[in-house]
């Protein structure tokens, strides 16, 4: 059977200083705005439900990138806290928004701490995690703030359910996501110490964003 191709070391791509400058290009062209539209709506929704039905005072973006919804946070009066590793995307973030809360940091050794009410928000993480991993994550996240917004990407849509018809037919094969079920998720979310208040998937079928919206228990 062939072998789908395996993801190269994130980690390395990730601080490799020309990623930072290109990173923004994924949310280019006119497909790719209206999604990252619909993400925002369903990202915001979230939110609210964490914060008890109104928008968060603070915002912690973890890891923040170069900042990708930063503005349209900080238009609603949300206060916005940025942790991530690379100095690279931080600097990035900093040229498009101006300067603001900055932390440089691992998310398992942040000794972060956010003002009463703060929700989390991760949404390019977990994708990259095995299941131990992402538990880890969550119960960092965890330390940080008792309200999160996290996305799951586990392999529901319709590009993972044909890649891996093609990896069964031994046919050439992007990378495959692992297929996460349901009951799976709310387990890793329990081991992390979360109460699982919410499943929402930003759009059925064609979208790999599935928004976690969770309470520290």
């Amino acid at each position: 059977m062939r072998v789908p191709e395996q993801p190269p070391d994130w980690t390395q791509q990730y601080n490799a200083p020309e990623i930072a400058g290109g990173y923004d290009n994924r949310y280019r062209g006119p497909i790719r705005r209206i999604n990252n539209d619909r993400i925002w709506r369903t990202v915001l929704q979230q939110l609210k439900m964490a914060a008890g039905g109104k928008i968060p005072q603070w915002v912690v973006d973890v890891p923040a990138g170069t900042g990708r919804y930063t503005d349209r946070l900080k238009a609603l009066g949300c206060k916005v806290i940025n942790l991530d590793l690379s100095h690279q995307m931080l600097s990035v973030l900093r040229g498009k928004h101006g300067p603001a809360f900055e932390v440089v940091g691992n998310l398992h050794q942040s000794a972060l701490t956010c003002p009463q009410g703060t929700v989390a928000l991760s949404l390019r993480l977990m994708q990259h995690f095995c299941p131990e991993e992402r538990i880890r994550a969550m119960q960092s996240i965890r330390q940080i703030s008792p309200l999160a917004v996290i996305a799951y990407y586990p392999g529901w849509d319709y590009k993972n359910r044909l890649r891996r018809l093609r990896h069964q037919l031994h046919l050439p094969t992007r990378i495959v996501r692992e297929h996460i079920p349901l009951q799976k998720i709310h387990a890793e979310a329990s081991a992390a110490g979360w109460n699982l208040l919410s499943v929402r998937r930003v759009f059925p079928v064609l979208s790999e964003n599935v928004l976690l919206t969770l309470q520290a228990r």
